[in-house]
C-alpha cells in the first residue's frame, strides 16, 4: 500500500487497508508487502485475477486519491498503483515490494552513504509507521517502511500467495554489502545447487529473506523480483500469454526445489511463478 501513498500528504489512515498484525513485532528485513505500478491498470486487473484468483478492490484514501487493494482468498496481498501519472516517456510497469527496516532516518543515511537514490523521503503514515522509496546503488526500486507496532506474522503461503523475493543484480557482492548496511540484522548464507553453483540469500533471525544472484536476463536493469506459488508452472505460463502475458523462461526445473517459469504481465512486469511443498514446519520465510 505505501509506494501509492508515498508524497500524498494529508491522508486519511483511518481509510489505508488494514494489514493483519496483532500480536506481532516488527521484523526487520522481511518483505511486508507488494506494490504493483502499472500502466494499465485494467488490464493488470484482468491479467492477475484470471492467473491467481485475485480480486481488485479500490478503496478512497481521501483529498481525491484512490488506491487498488489486491486481496486473495480474503486476505490482502498488495496493491495496484496507477503508473500512468509518474512518467510518460519510460515504462514504469513492475512490482516494488516493501522491506522492513528497523530504523527509517539509519537505513536513508546508509542509502545515501553507498549512493543510492531516495525517490520519495520519509512520510510518516499516522497509526502505521514511515515509508520512503528509494533504489538501492545498482539501481533496483524498492519501498521501506519502518513499522509502528509489527510486521505481518510469518505464515505458509498458499497456492496464489507470494512464495519468495530475490534481486536480481549485476553486481551481487555489492548488492549484499548494500542490503547488510541498510538492514544490520541480516546475515549471508548460501545454498549448493545441483548444477553446481552457489545460491547467496539474506537471513535475519536465522528466517531467509531474500536472494541475490547475478542478473539473468539480458538487457534488463537491476531490479528485485516476486515468486507466486503455483501448483504447475508450465500451466500457469501457458494461462498467462492467453491472458496477454510473455513468457520470458519456460517451465523448468529449480536446483532449489520444484519447476519455476519466469513471466512478464500485459505492461511488462516481470515475476516468477514456482511450484513448492514445504516441510510441515516451514512458514513463509520465503
Amino acid at each position: 500500500m505505501f509506494v501509492a501513498i508515498a508524497g500524498c500528504a494529508g491522508l486519511d489512515p483511518a481509510r489505508i487497508p488494514p494489514v493483519d498484525t496483532a500480536g506481532t513485532q516488527p521484523m526487520p528485513g522481511k518483505v511486508v508487502w507488494h506494490d504493483l505500478l502499472s500502466e494499465d491498470p485494467a488490464a493488470a486487473r484482468r491479467f492477475y485475477g484470471g492467473l491467481f484468483g485475485w480480486n481488485f478492490r479500490q478503496v478512497g484514501l481521501g483529498l481525491g486519491q484512490n488506491y487498488t487493494v489486491i486481496e486473495h482468498n480474503g486476505r490482502v496481498v498488495g496493491g495496484l498503483v496507477d503508473g500512468r501519472r509518474i512518467n510518460r516517456e519510460v515504462n514504469v510497469s513492475r512490482w516494488i515490494p516493501v522491506l522492513s527496516v528497523a530504523d527509517m532516518a539509519a537505513a536513508i543515511a546508509a542509502t545515501e552513504a553507498a549512493g543510492g537514490t531516495v525517490f520519495q523521503a520519509p512520510l510518516d503514515i499516522p497509526q502505521r509507521g514511515t515509508v520512503a522509496v528509494i533504489a538501492d546503488p545498482q539501481g533496483a526500486v524498492l519501498t521501506l517502511f519502518e513499522s509502528r507496532d509489527g510486521d505481518p506474522a510469518d505464515r505458509v503461503p498458499e497456492t496464489g500467495d507470494w512464495l519468495w523475493n530475490e534481486i536480481w543484480s549485476s553486481d551481487p557482492d555489492a548488492t549484499l554489502a548494500f542490503y547488510r548496511s541498510l538492514v544490520p540484522a541480516y546475515e549471508i548464507d548460501d545454498a549448493d545447487e545441483a548444477r553446481g553453483g552457489t545460491y547467496r540469500y539474506l537471513t535475519a533471525d536465522g528466517v531467509p529473506r531474500v536472494g541475490v544472484l547475478p542478473n539473468p536476463v539480458a538487457g534488463i536493469a537491476d531490479t528485485w523480483m516476486a515468486y507466486v506459488r503455483v501448483p504447475d508452472p508450465s500451466a500457469a505460463a501457458a494461462a498467462a500469454e492467453a491472458l496477454g502475458g510473455e513468457i520470458l523462461l519456460p517451465a523448468q526445473r529449480d536446483p532449489r526445489g520444484g519447476e519455476i517459469a519466469i513471466l512478464n504481465d500485459p505492461t511488462g512486469a516481470g515475476f516468477l511463478v514456482q511450484s513448492w511443498e514445504p516441510a510441515p514446519e516451514h512458514t513463509d520465510a520465503r
